[in-house]
């Protein structure tokens, strides 16, 4: 039993210098990685794709809103779903567009230079 806790307590601390490793270090000097504009060119494009994803869900919402509202057939809880979709899929659409809007200023003025 007490040989199974020193097992233990030498492998967590022979992990110890493995978590003060300098990953920065060793990512600059790989061949694969650049500088830190690569990082943050692929940081934005993931950005960029997860804001235009949002959006699109988002126009999917408005449709399927859309539908819901023409086949509630004068069921007021029907109405009163597709109405609250509605309204959430403007509000994601709205928060898609200004995504995009800050990741495009924030890419012109800090990632360009200009």
């Amino acid at each position: 039993m007490q040989k199974k806790k020193k097992n233990k307590m030498s492998l967590l601390l022979g992990l110890v210098p493995v978590a003060n490793a300098d990953l920065t270090t060793i990512a600059q000097n790989s061949p694969g990685v650049s500088k830190k504009a690569d990082v943050l060119a692929i940081a934005l494009q993931f950005i960029n794709f997860a804001i235009m994803a949002i959006g699109v869900l988002g126009v999917i919402m408005f449709i399927v809103a859309g539908f819901l509202y023409m086949t509630a057939s004068g069921d007021q809880s029907k109405i009163d779903r597709a109405k609250s979709t509605m309204t959430y899929a403007a509000v994601g659409l709205a928060v898609a567009v200004l995504g995009f809007v800050v990741v495009a200023t924030v890419q012109r003025y800090f990632v360009s230079g200009s």
